[in-house]
């Protein structure tokens, strides 16, 4: 993978698109946001694709370049506060690692740019290397700074996602060691992970893949599917994938939903029992988890075409959007199964991408502009409230009101991944769905076989077709525009471009 990137080009990045009025902010709990702009939002055209993508290389990526490599023993510092001082320890997680890989992966799709793809093809050697147990397989849960294991046992958080910035990177990229080692995760998964008797993923196993605990909730069921399994299916087009995750996605929807609310409840013992916490408090119903939830089953529709996936949801959307999202476009963190008026007075950053996404995925399925409407104030909310405007790059949580809640940068589940999913997504839906335009992405591949077969869509859009492909600077013709497909030539090296529509 080294070999990938061995010239360097110069770095370019984007225009700052508005002028920003910055004063202090107070460091304690219940911070004012008072580094947001001071001047309207009104004129940023947030349907262009073009706005997500220059954010994503203006207000993201440069500030995780600058602050978060780690030059000395390889991948990422794990811990900063707002200004990205280091803080708390220096261990390192597998799944944020690859959930880097990702971000640095959008960043050259975007761009072609070498840079962004030689830092993820080196964070790819290092989980590779350290993070991979060779006597039992499995990802470890967490390294030492230098990369030793110091937590052996396999979280199933851990597990899917340290596939995720893996499956994204071999999509850009076919290398054929790094889809290898995801088959092989994906394997455990469906053979010791996977209760035989209730179905199901168990939450931890052993570092000997024995299972630890058996319980069951949302981040060891759905998250395989949103995290890598249909990047994965994407890319490879291989079917057993896409049945993959239409058999977890059902098997979540019948055992999770509550049969007298319709929300998506959690968390579960093995024989899918619901465990009761806090009932009747404005905390039960995690709001992100059942868009989660429903915008799996809306990207599922579009790559089979069963509108039972949109039917059997449509209950979910309606307590979604009546009960999880405030006038200003403010998406809630979470609300009450039994009392759903009670929520939270804030929102995280990967609740609100997932909600404005949400919004352009029902305005995809249905033609109705309202939520396009929805979708404008919540971006507005996003880029006035939960971007940095000083230090860059997003805080974690903040108040309904804008005020900062939670302004830590960086931790082990706090990557550039949310940010940069949401800039790809939201890019291509509002480009290929909204604005009818076309896409520009770029790719590099190392050696391909003659003929070999490379799917460049990252979306669920199964009516994409290629408009054009440069290979090496020269125009390429041997590609099935309808199909979406390209025939690669038998070539050491192939960057290349495809313009998508």
């Amino acid at each position: 993978m080294k070999t990938f990137i061995k010239k360097s080009k110069r770095f370019f990045l984007f225009a700052v698109m508005v002028c920003l009025i910055i004063s202090g902010c107070s460091n304690s709990g219940n911070k004012e946001n008072t580094d947001v702009e001071k001047i309207t939002v009104a004129d940023i055209n947030v349907f262009e694709g073009n706005f997500w993508r220059n954010q994503a290389l203006t207000d993201i990526m440069p500030y995780w370049i600058k602050h978060s490599l780690d030059t000395v023993d390889g991948a990422f510092i794990t811990n900063f506060d707002r200004s990205w001082n280091q803080i708390k320890g220096t261990e390192k997680h597998p799944s944020m690692i690859s959930r880097h890989v990702f971000g640095y992966s959008v960043a050259y799709l975007f761009t072609g740019e070498e840079k962004y793809l030689e830092i993820a093809s080196d964070a790819v050697d290092f989980l590779l290397e350290h993070a991979w147990d060779k006597e039992y397989g499995g990802w470890y849960n967490r390294l030492d700074k230098q990369g030793n294991p110091i937590d052996s046992t396999k979280n199933t958080f851990v597990q899917f996602y340290t596939n995720t910035g893996l499956s994204l990177y071999y999509l850009v990229t076919h290398d054929k060691n790094v889809l290898q080692y995801i088959e092989k995760s994906n394997e455990i998964a469906e053979t010791k992970r996977r209760d035989p008797i209730n179905d199901g993923f168990y939450n931890i196993l052993n570092r000997d893949l024995s299972v630890k605990d058996y319980g069951k909730n949302f981040s060891s069921e759905v998250v395989p599917v949103s995290s890598y399994m249909l990047y994965l299916y994407l890319a490879t087009r291989n079917d057993k994938y896409l049945h993959q995750a239409e058999r977890i996605m059902n098997i979540a929807l019948d055992k999770m939903q509550c049969p007298e609310t319709s929300w998506i409840i959690e968390p579960f013992d093995r024989d899918w029992n619901c465990i009761t916490r806090n009932s009747g408090l404005n905390t039960e119903i995690n709001i992100g988890h059942n868009q989660e939830v429903v915008w799996m089953f809306y990207r599922l529709y579009l790559l089979t075409g069963k509108k039972e996936y949109l039917d059997s949801t449509m209950a979910i959307t309606e307590k979604i959007y009546k009960w999880g999202v405030a006038e200003n476009g403010a998406w809630y963190s979470s609300c009450g199964r039994k009392d759903p008026s009670m929520h939270t007075d804030f929102s995280y950053w990967w609740i609100q991408v997932y909600g404005n996404m949400f919004d352009i995925l029902n305005f995809k399925l249905t033609g109705d502009k309202e939520y396009l409407d929805n979708f404008k104030k919540g971006a507005d909310f996003w880029n006035k409230y939960f971007i940095d405007k000083k230090y860059g790059e997003t805080y974690r949580g903040v108040f309904l009101d804008g005020k900062i809640k939670d302004d830590i940068k960086a931790a082990s589940d706090k990557t550039s991944y949310h940010a940069m999913e949401y800039s790809l997504l939201i890019s291509c839906y509002l480009d290929l769905w909204v604005n009818k335009k076309p896409v520009e992405l770029y790719y590099c591949v190392q050696s391909p076989q003659k003929n070999e077969k490379f799917y460049p869509s990252p979306i669920e859009d199964m009516s994409i077709k290629i408009e054009k492909v440069t290979i090496n600077g020269e125009n390429w013709t041997d590609f099935n525009k309808d199909e979406a497909y390209i025939n690669l030539p038998k070539l050491e090296k192939i960057e290349m471009k495809v313009v998508l529509k």
